[in-house]
This record gives C-alpha cells, sequence and structure tokens, in this order.
C-alpha cells in the first residue's frame, strides 16, 4: 500500500503541474472585456492582523473604472474599525462604507457580516473576498473578462501563500502552495465544479437565485455550497487567471494543525469519498511509517526523495511564474508539512466537530453547522450605520 501510495503521490505531482499550468496559459489568453461593468467588493471583517491594512488598500489601488468598496463588521469595538478608517483618510476618491451590525442570519460569522453588507451593495456584479487576501491592480479586470458570457454566474480564482515568516508560516503556506494550488489547479482543468473565498464574483441575480446569504447562513464552507448552489440554479461557474496572494498570521503548531484538521474535516463532510480517496496523495506519510516500522529499503527512500523533489520543483515553478514570494529554503520543510497534512487527514476521519472563532460545532451534511452549546436567538438583519 504505502509504495503503491508512493508512486501514485509522484504521478500526481507530476501531473498536478503540467495540468495547472496548461490550465493558466488557456486562462491567459482570455480576450479583455470591451466594457467593464460596476462591481461591488464585499470584505466582512473580524480583528485586525499584522498585514490588515495592506490586504485592504490593495483593493482601494485596482484599475478599474467603476467599483464599491464595502466593509462589513460586528463590533464598533473590532479594532479592523481603525484599520478601514485610516483606509477612508487615505483614498478618499473612493467609494468606500463600512457597515457595522451585530445581526445574525446564522451561525456563519462571515456569511453574517456579508449580509449585513448587503443591502448597501450599488452593482450587479458582486466581489466577495476574505480579509487576509492581497490582489494586485488588474485583479478587477481579469475577475470580470468572463462574464462577457452571459451563461457565466459566479468567477473564482486561486490563491497562493506568500510574504511568510517563522516555522509555521512557511509550514502553513506549504500547506497551500505545494499541496492546495497544485492540486486544485489540476481537478479544476477537467471542468470547474467548486468556488473558493479567496475571490467570487457573482452576478446578482444567479446570487439571489441560489438563495443568496440565506442559503450559506450555517454553512461552514460557504464557497463551497455557494458554487454548488450557482450550479444547481443553472448557472455556469468560471475561473479568473489571476491569482491572489494570502499572507498566513500563525502563532504555532497547534493552531497550523488546528487549521488542517478544519480544512480536512470540512472536505470529508463536503465530499466525503473525495476525501477517502486523498488517502493515496499521502505517500511520502505512508512511505514513511513503512521505512519506520519495518526499516528503510532503497526503494522507499528513493521514492520519498523523488516524491519531495518533485513537490518543491512544481511549487517553485507556481512560485516564480505566479510572483509568489515564499523562500526557497522552505521546501526543506517539505518532508514535515506532508507529516501535518497526513495527521490533520487522520484528525479529519474522527469527529464531526470544529473549533471556529471561539465557537465548537458539530458540521453536518454539506457542511452545515449546529453549535454544540446553543448561541444567542437568531435575529433578522437590520443595519446599523
Amino acid at each position: 500500500m504505502a509504495l503503491l501510495a508512493g508512486v501514485f503521490s509522484l504521478l500526481f505531482s507530476l501531473a498536478a503541474g503540467v495540468f495547472g499550468w496548461r490550465l493558466l496559459s488557456r486562462l491567459s489568453r482570455r480576450a479583455a472585456p470591451a466594457i467593464l461593468p460596476p462591481v461591488t467588493v464585499i470584505k466582512p471583517l473580524k480583528g485586525a492582523e499584522g498585514q490588515l491594512y495592506e490586504n485592504l488598500a490593495s483593493f482601494c489601488r485596482q484599475d478599474y473604472p467603476c467599483y464599491q468598496l464595502l466593509f462589513s463588521l460586528q463590533s464598533p469595538d473590532d479594532p479592523a474599525l481603525a484599520v478601514v478608517s485610516r483606509l477612508k483618510r487615505d483614498f478618499p476618491g473612493t467609494d468606500m462604507e463600512i457597515v457595522v451590525s451585530k445581526n445574525r442570519i446564522g451561525y456563519n460569522p462571515k456569511v453574517n457580516n456579508m449580509a449585513n453588507a448587503y443591502s448597501f451593495a450599488k452593482h450587479d456584479l458582486l466581489l466577495m473576498s476574505d480579509s487576509d487576501i492581497r490582489a494586485r491592480p488588474d485583479f478587477l479586470r481579469r475577475m470580470a473578462a468572463p462574464f462577457t458570457d452571459s451563461a457565466v454566474g459566479l468567477v473564482t480564482c486561486f490563491y497562493q501563500a506568500a510574504g511568510t515568516r517563522g516555522l509555521w508560516g512557511h509550514l502553513e503556506a506549504l500547506s497551500i502552495n505545494a499541496n492546495f494550488l497544485p492540486n486544485a489547479l489540476c481537478a479544476s482543468s477537467f471542468g470547474m465544479r467548486f468556488a473558493m473565498g479567496a475571490g467570487m464574483m457573482v452576478r446578482r441575480c444567479a446570487f439571489e437565485a441560489s438563495g443568496a446569504y440565506q442559503n450559506l447562513a450555517d454553512h461552514l464552507a460557504d464557497d463551497f455550497w455557494l458554487g454548488e448552489s450557482i450550479r444547481e440554479a443553472g448557472w455556469r461557474l468560471d475561473l479568473c487567471d489571476a491569482v491572489v496572494d494570502t499572507i498566513p498570521d500563525i502563532a504555532g503548531a497547534a493552531e497550523h494543525f488546528r487549521h488542517l484538521t478544519r480544512w480536512a474535516r470540512t472536505i470529508r463532510i463536503c465530499s466525503p469519498r473525495g476525501h477517502a480517496a486523498s488517502l493515496i496523495q499521502h505517500g511520502f506519510s505512508l512511505l514513511s511509517l513503512k521505512v519506520l516500522l519495518l526499516g528503510p529499503d532503497a526503494l522507499s527512500l528513493a521514492l520519498m526523495a523523488a516524491i519531495w523533489e518533485a513537490k518543491a520543483a512544481v511549487s517553485a515553478s507556481f512560485a516564480a511564474g505566479l510572483g509568489g514570494r515564499q523562500p526557497a529554503r522552505a521546501l526543506w520543510l517539505l518532508p514535515l508539512s506532508e507529516w501535518f497534512g497526513f495527521a490533520a487527514w487522520l484528525a479529519g476521519c474522527g469527529s464531526r466537530q470544529v473549533l471556529w472563532r471561539g465557537e465548537l460545532y458539530d458540521v453536518q451534511s454539506h457542511g452545515r453547522l449546529v453549535p454544540v452549546a446553543p448561541l444567542l436567538e437568531r435575529r433578522p438583519v437590520t443595519v446599523e450605520p
């Protein structure tokens, strides 16, 4: 089993690099649209991580003729409020509003935040993007390009980790750059079936047809569920050729492992077969166990070295081609990243509970959240300016 998984992991890593670059090359040949429709950008905020100002400022610097920025928070005491207030002073010509409201429509705090801002959206194209995302000036142009096709209801984009520091920041980055990004690019080259919270642009009519925020309010994987719902409403999903940056802010081993475990459990609940089948992608870790239990042999060690080299080469290739800034020396941490990923996969097979923003939830089918301890009663959405 370990040798089979090792061979598969090696071949899959190489294939992911080939199919990923083929997909990006095809997307880059898409013609620029003659008309750029206005866009509303909705940014849910909670807390002021170290890079928040620059992340948000990158959306104030977009080379786009007409767009609106909505920053939504749940408390006037949130330190993010000071950051967005500074943005209003630094970018006075930007159409920007700040919405503060404690109202909730469900258990997903990010969706509650965005729902509170939704009534202020002026335009028919809506971009939803996480607060830890940094975009280049042409991002909105490239996201809007696929909407020249009237059948497209949602466009999403990939993301890479950049600007990481320290051991745990580098490991978080590797979990994205050396595993998620190549795998997701490879899967998407055979047809787009999911959305990613780093950037999701949606037609308002398609969003309303899918159930809008009420449909997402109780889901952990709101991005996955939005993509599913848009397709079920009869619209097509498409990809943007832009890849945005996320700046991991990880305090230590426990936080990194919790993050990986939440990903693994979410994948298992949303796609049980996909999670089970992904065991064979942990060839490096399975070979490590074989060597530890049965002793080293030349074939196992050669396969481990080849997997390490292939993943490092693919990760470095994407980093160079997509403008990533992960240092090459971090690739020496790939074995540790592989072991953390395998441990998280195992943890994802167990409990259906996740700890998210200080609340403990049971995660049911399709990623639906049910709090373990009762939360405050829901209230209808009314927005406090």
